[in-house]
């Protein structure tokens, strides 16, 4: 069985993607379940400003809804869930909480994607903080601030888990988990606490960085930690890119000791065996 369940459509910000082509693309490449799961805030893609809004996501979100449904029925075959992807800001999250808890979703994934007021998830926006600090102020930020999402914990999966090397190994060069383990353990431990899950994201596969996220040794740690839940997701922000990477994430999956992934409905997971 073969999932992706990071996928934006045209009601992202940075995606001009259809639905039905999404889910088109997926029927062709044999992917058997698909997650829609945009992102929760309106922001500009070019400087990556932007906000949220819990009356503008409300009404987004059921548009998204509705589209989904009218997708599903032209693909009765193929699944099709309902998520999001949520940003962690501090200041948003009271808010956030409500939402999410207003709307029914089916899977959510948590990222952060902010550090210092800077888009570190931006190969382009990254270099206004790592331009002007070291590896370890940036990185040690990075995760700081994944802690500090996990132990908020209203979601499914932590998203793109070290997604600061992205942009961060043109300033710093190739990505050492071990620099950072007891930071990364003490989050692993809280994900195992809380039942949260890991996706393997493929999309750094598709940029500079040439590696899927979080890193295998990463992968390796959260087995030995115990947690139970993963996903896989290609961050496809256009249909072409939708499904990219997953058998080779499925293969590191395997080689790192996963031997389960889960599929999502109303945030309550199923596994099945790879």
């Amino acid at each position: 069985m073969l999932i992706d369940y990071h996928l934006h459509n045209h009601f992202s910000a940075d995606s001009e993607s259809e639905t039905a082509d999404i889910a088109k693309k997926a029927v062709e490449l044999g992917i058997n379940e698909i997650c829609v799961t945009n992102h929760v805030e309106n922001f500009d893609p070019k400087t990556g400003a932007g906000d949220f809004s819990y009356r503008e996501a409300m009404s987004r979100f059921k548009k998204i809804k509705k589209e989904i449904g009218e997708t599903q029925k032209k693909f009765p075959d193929l699944p099709i869930k309902f998520g999001i992807e949520l940003e962690y800001v501090p200041r948003w999250m009271n808010e956030m909480k409500k939402f999410i808890n207003d709307t029914g979703f089916d899977f959510l994934i948590g990222s952060v994607h902010e550090v210092d007021d800077v888009i570190v998830s931006s190969s382009d926006l990254c270099r206004g903080l790592y331009e002007k600090t070291d590896e370890e102020h940036a990185y040690g930020r990075y995760f700081d601030l994944l802690f500090e999402m996990v132990n908020w914990g209203q979601f499914s999966v932590v998203g793109h888990f070290d997604i600061c090397k992205k942009g961060g190994m043109q300033f710093y060069g190739s990505f050492r988990p071990q620099k950072y383990k007891d930071k990364i353990m003490e989050i692993l431990k809280l994900i195992k606490q809380k039942g949260i899950g890991i996706e393997l994201n493929t999309s750094g596969l598709r940029y500079d960085c040439r590696e899927i996220f979080p890193h295998p040794d990463i992968l390796k740690w959260a087995v030995g930690t115990g947690i139970e839940h993963f996903t896989l997701g290609s961050d496809a922000h256009k249909a072409e890119d939708v499904g990219k990477g997953l058998n080779e994430a499925l293969a590191i999956a395997k080689e790192t000791g996963i031997k389960n992934l889960s599929t999502y409905k109303n945030r309550i997971p199923t596994q099945f065996n790879i």
